[in-house]
């Protein structure tokens, strides 16, 4: 006679509550790309990745809970797939997102009065200052990501926040950039005496 598998009822809840989760999740990132939420929701993705991953170690016993245990995480992938292809064209400037906003952009402009137009040399200053200020953006949660990752496989706490790493990264940036006199400077993860560290990296003026 075939074994009946017990089903975990607070596993049950769990598995609800992650794809409800899930759900929200993919509301807020299709705001954040269509320009309503201003910040991208990146420790909700990791907090639920973390999830996730918790429940994977956990054992799960039941097969229609195992099922869709699967089904959730796959689904996950999928969406984290269709997010970090979206970050990517934002970053080079091709979402439909930027469009939109050059789109919005030239309305505004149209309706504006002579006095009120901004120059094309302010334009083109506006616009680059924009454009620095995303690719910035972009990189401090590429650091943020490999760091906290670097963090999780050294065995180091990973409940760390995007907003103070970044705030910590740019007071060190405005140092080295006075101090050396140079015009950018980068970060790499680098793992020394079995532990997850951030280095800066000066890059000279060409």
């Amino acid at each position: 006679m075939a074994r009946i598998e017990r089903m975990n009822h607070g596993l049950r809840g769990q598995l609800d509550e992650l794809e409800q989760q899930m759900f929200v999740l993919k509301i807020t990132y299709e705001k954040y790309f269509c320009g309503i939420e201003r910040v991208e929701p990146y420790r909700d993705r990791e907090a639920l990745r973390r999830t996730i991953r918790e429940l994977g170690e956990s054992g799960i016993k039941n097969a229609t809970q195992q099922f869709k245990y699967q089904g959730l995480k796959a689904r996950f992938q999928t969406f984290e797939l269709y997010w970090t292809r979206n970050l990517k064209m934002m970053e080079a400037g091709t979402h439909p997102k930027m469009r939109f906003k050059a789109d919005k952009r030239a309305a505004l402009k149209a309706e504006q009065s002579p006095e009120e137009r901004l120059s094309a040399e302010q334009e083109a200053v506006l616009a680059e200052r924009q454009a620095r200020m995303e690719r910035e953006e972009r990189g401090y949660r590429l650091v943020f990501e490999k760091y906290i990752e670097a963090r999780r496989q050294c065995g180091q706490s990973a409940d760390l926040g995007f907003e103070a790493v970044r705030e910590a990264l740019s007071k060190q940036v405005r140092q080295i950039k006075s101090t050396y006199n140079v015009e950018s400077v980068k970060f790499r993860v680098v793992v020394e005496e079995g532990k997850a560290k951030l280095k800066a990296v000066p890059v000279q003026n060409s």
